[in-house]
Parts: C-alpha cells; structure tokens; sequence
C-alpha cells in the first residue's frame, strides 16, 4: 500500500542541488507536488535543507524554478526531498508537468 498523499511522475530532467554553498548536478527520477527524488551520486544528511533548481528544456523555451526540500532519505542512487514551500509560479508549472 502507498502511503503518499501525491502521486510521483516520472520526470526525467536537469536538476542542480545547492547544499551550503556547494553545488552539484543530478537528474530529476520522479516529482510530485511535495517532493522529488534526485539521481546524483552525492548525498546529504537526512533532515538537511537543500536548494533545488528544476530545468525543464522544451522545443521553444527552457524553463526552471528552484525550491527549498529538505532531505528524507539518501538512497544509493539518489536523493529523496519534501518541499518545505512552493511558490504559486512553481506550483503551476508543476501541475503542467503532470506531478
């Protein structure tokens, strides 16, 4: 039984991830209105903040918005987020991605 309150899409795209003051790139596996899990080799401690810019690359623009997540778990391929707060721009542009 899944116990999210929202779904997770798969969503393959750029992510970079700023964790005091060091940044590194990732790749977005799946997303949802609440969280998002990042493929990166790198990790950081559970319960952490984390910046995370989300680049969506279309045929006639790029688009990208960042949010604050915090860490809920590392995985050996990733890192899973909660979104601490979503902007209303972010939150519509999520909703156009399907998460």
């Amino acid at each position: 039984m899944n116990s999210r309150k929202f779904e997770r899409t798969e969503c393959q795209t750029e992510a970079v991830i700023n964790y005091k003051g060091t940044t590194f790139k990732g790749e977005v596996d799946n997303l949802s209105l609440k969280g998002l899990f990042v493929k990166t080799e790198q990790k950081i401690p559970v319960n952490e903040q984390a910046e995370v810019t989300i680049y969506f690359h279309g045929l006639s623009s790029d688009l990208s918005f960042s949010l604050q997540g915090t860490v809920v778990r590392n995985a050996e391929d990733g890192i899973g987020f909660n979104f601490q707060k979503i902007d209303i721009d972010s939150l519509a542009l999520l909703n156009k991605t399907g998460a």
